[in-house]
C-alpha cells in the first residue's frame, strides 16, 4: 500500500462531501462561486488519487477498502449532481465537469464593483482559453504588420507571404476577439468593466501584455489600428467612391491578389453584387493606371482597356447601380484633362454610358 493513500483519501472525501452539500443548497451558485478553490482542488487531485485506487491492492478484511467505497460514492454523487445541474453527460469525468462547472459559475452575469474589475477580467479570461490565445496570435501579428510606419499609397506595404497570412488570419482573430468581448459583456451585467477595458484599447498599451485583460486589449488595439489603415488603403485606391468599411476589406483581400495578378476579379459576395463589384474595379483600374510609381508602359496598355470595357459593361447591366455616376464624372474629369481640343467636348460630355466614356479615353490615351 502507498504511504500518499491515506494523504489522498481523506481530504478527496472531505472536498467531495462539501461540494455535494453545498449543491444540494437552493443558493448554491452563490455558495460554489465563493467555493472555486475548492473545484480547482479537485481537478488538481483527482488523476493521481485515481491512479492510486486503480493501481492499490488491499490485503483481505483490511479496514481501508471500506472508506474507499465511501469516496467512490461521494464521488458519483458529486458527478451526478454537477451533471444535472449543468445537463452535461453523467459520464464526463469529474475533472472535465469540474473545469464546466468553474467556467459557468464565473460567467453567470452580475454587477462588477469598481475595485473588482480587474480581478474580474482576469478570471474570465485565463491564459488556457483557446480564444484568448487564437487573439493573442492575432494581436501579435497585427503588430508585427502595422506597428512600422506605412506607405498608404503606391504598391501595397507586404510581401506576399505576409499578405496571404494576413488574409486568412483576419476572420479566425476577428472571431477570436469578439468571443472574449461578447464573454466579458455577458457578465458584466452593467457594462462598465467592458466599457473600461474597451477605452483602454484606443490608446496603444504602455508595455508587453501579461494578463488577460492585457492581452485582449493589446489586441483590441492593433485590430483597430490595422482596420482603420486598411480601410484608408482601400479608400485611397477606390477614388470617387464612397465604399462601406466592409467592402474595404472585401477590397483589400482582393487585392492582395489582385496586385500580382490583374487577371484575378473582385468576385460578388454577400451584399456585394456582381454590378458593385465591376464598379468598384472600375475605380480600382482608373486609379492604378495613374499612381506616381506605376512604370509607363502598364499605365494605359491593352489589357488594361480591356479589362476596363468589359468591367464597364457588368457595372452597367442593372439600373442604378451605385458608384456609376461617379465613375462618369471621373472618366469626364480625364477626358477633359487629357482630350484637350479633340473632337467635340458635349458629344462625349452627355454620353450616358460608362463603357462609351471608357472607348472614348481610350481613344486618347490608348
Amino acid at each position: 500500500m502507498g504511504d500518499d493513500f491515506p494523504a489522498l483519501l481523506g481530504p478527496a472525501r472531505e472536498r467531495y462531501y462539501r461540494l455535494v452539500l453545498v449543491l444540494s443548497e437552493s443558493r448554491w451558485q452563490e455558495r460554489l462561486r465563493r467555493e472555486l478553490p475548492l473545484l480547482r482542488e479537485v481537478r488538481a487531485h483527482q488523476s493521481a488519487l485515481d491512479a492510486l485506487l486503480e493501481a492499490e491492492a488491499w490485503p483481505e478484511g483490511h479496514p481501508l477498502p471500506r472508506d474507499v467505497l465511501e469516496v467512490e460514492s461521494l464521488r458519483e454523487q458529486l458527478v451526478r449532481d454537477v451533471a444535472r445541474k449543468l445537463g452535461r453527460d453523467p459520464h464526463e469525468s469529474l475533472p472535465r465537469l469540474m473545469e464546466a462547472l468553474e467556467d459557468w459559475l464565473i460567467t453567470l452575469p452580475r454587477e462588477v464593483p469598481a475595485h473588482l474589475r480587474e480581478e474580474t477580467a482576469r478570471e474570465l479570461l485565463p491564459d488556457t482559453l483557446p480564444a484568448l490565445h487564437e487573439a493573442r496570435r492575432f494581436g501579435e501579428r497585427l503588430e508585427s504588420l502595422f506597428g512600422p510606419p506605412l506607405l498608404l499609397s503606391g504598391r501595397l506595404p507586404f510581401s506576399l507571404a505576409r499578405r496571404e497570412e494576413l488574409a486568412l488570419g483576419w476572420p479566425r482573430g476577428e472571431a477570436a476577439l469578439a468571443s472574449l468581448w461578447r464573454r466579458l459583456s455577458d457578465v458584466d451585467a452593467r457594462g462598465l468593466m467592458v466599457a473600461e477595458l474597451r477605452a483602454r484599447a484606443t490608446q496603444a498599451p504602455p508595455r508587453a501584455p501579461t494578463t488577460g485583460p492585457e492581452r485582449l486589449v493589446h489586441t483590441a488595439f492593433w485590430y483597430r489600428e490595422a482596420l482603420e489603415r486598411l480601410t484608408r488603403m482601400a479608400r485611397l485606391r477606390l477614388v470617387p467612391l464612397e465604399p462601406s468599411s466592409v467592402e474595404c476589406l472585401t477590397v483589400m483581400w482582393w487585392l492582395f491578389e489582385r496586385e500580382y495578378a490583374p487577371q484575378v476579379r473582385l468576385l460578388p459576395t454577400v451584399g456585394l453584387t456582381e454590378a458593385r463589384a465591376a464598379v468598384l474595379e472600375v475605380a480600382y483600374e482608373l486609379w492604378d493606371a495613374q499612381r506616381a510609381d506605376l512604370p509607363e508602359d502598364e499605365r494605359w496598355n491593352t489589357p488594361r482597356w480591356v479589362r476596363l470595357e468589359r468591367l464597364a459593361e457588368r457595372a452597367e447591366e442593372p439600373r442604378n447601380t451605385p458608384g456609376v455616376e461617379a465613375l462618369r464624372e471621373a472618366l469626364r474629369q480625364l477626358l477633359a484633362r487629357h482630350g484637350g481640343g479633340t473632337g467635340s467636348p458635349r458629344t462625349w460630355w452627355s454620353t450616358p454610358r460608362l463603357v462609351e466614356l471608357v472607348q472614348r479615353l481610350r481613344g486618347v490615351l490608348g
